[in-house]
């Protein structure tokens, strides 16, 4: 219980200042662009405020002193709302101004879903090899990069589904993105399956640190690998679904499916 009195609200400077600017910027940029829909800027800032939530909540404190499920749910948190929010509310006039020229054709094979499918899949796996991740533990400079490369990363792989199309950049046709979040499914659940099957910690992190609401190190890793199992398919079956009734609803719509008969 005492434990528990001692965790509270991180409110750090640079969270705070960044996630400021950063909202500030969108919205003076929205103001002097092309109209955006509201429910786009909503989007946007509802994705920023979860962000935010996940990063001063008390659940920053636990997931860094105390749990690894609660440091899964803080990641969770940015790569599968914020990240896809922040592209549901993002122009794609805005990735046009924001893009240099001479990048645009970088950025295109970038925004590849073979492209963005590795890097997602990359930087989620990496951060989870045990001595990768206990260094991000120790040292607070490595673990304001380890979430400043899954929120990149998040942003670089649900690209395919939830991005703007640009004047260069054209999106997957919905088969290719149906496909594509079926397939990310896929190292999700491999990476879920080894923390909640595992029959030692893995990271001896947690070994060591108080354990709390009766959890011990193996039973909260288990805790966090069904977080990263259900949560995240509960999302990617939800993106699915999107993409597939806005498909049915452009092939009803469609003037290549609109046979008139212009005989007398």
């Amino acid at each position: 219980m005492n434990v528990l009195l001692q965790v509270g609200w991180t409110w750090y400077p640079s969270v705070v200042i960044g996630f400021g600017v950063w909202t500030i910027s969108y919205i003076l940029t929205i103001r002097h662009g092309s109209p955006t829909p509201l429910v786009c800027q909503i989007a946007f800032h509802f994705g920023t405020f979860v962000g935010l939530l996940a990063l001063v909540s008390p659940l920053d404190k636990l997931g860094d002193e105390y749990l690894f499920s609660a440091h899964m749910l803080q990641h969770l948190l940015l790569i599968f709302i914020t990240a896809p929010l922040w592209l549901v509310g993002t122009p794609g006039w805005l990735i046009d101004r924001i893009i240099p020229q001479q990048r645009k054709p970088w950025v295109i094979r970038l925004a590849s879903p073979i492209s963005t499918f590795v890097v997602f899949v990359s930087v989620l796996w990496f951060w989870h090899i045990p001595f990768i991740y206990e260094m991000a533990q120790e040292s607070e400079a490595v673990h304001a990069l380890e979430h400043l490369s899954f929120i990149g990363a998040a942003l670089v792989g649900w690209w395919p589904v939830a991005g703007p199309e640009t004047s260069e950049i054209i999106k997957p046709q919905p088969p290719v993105r149906i496909l594509y979040l079926f397939l990310l499914a896929i190292p999700c659940t491999s990476l879920a399956a080894v923390l909640t099957f595992a029959h030692t910690p893995m990271y001896s992190f947690y070994v060591t640190a108080p354990h709390i609401f009766g959890l011990n190190a193996l039973q909260d890793q288990h805790l966090g690998g069904l977080l990263m199992w259900l949560p995240t398919h509960m999302i990617l079956l939800l993106a699915l679904g999107i993409t597939f009734i806005n498909w049915f609803k452009a092939s009803e719509h469609s003037p290549e499916l609109d046979l008139v008969d212009s005989r007398p």
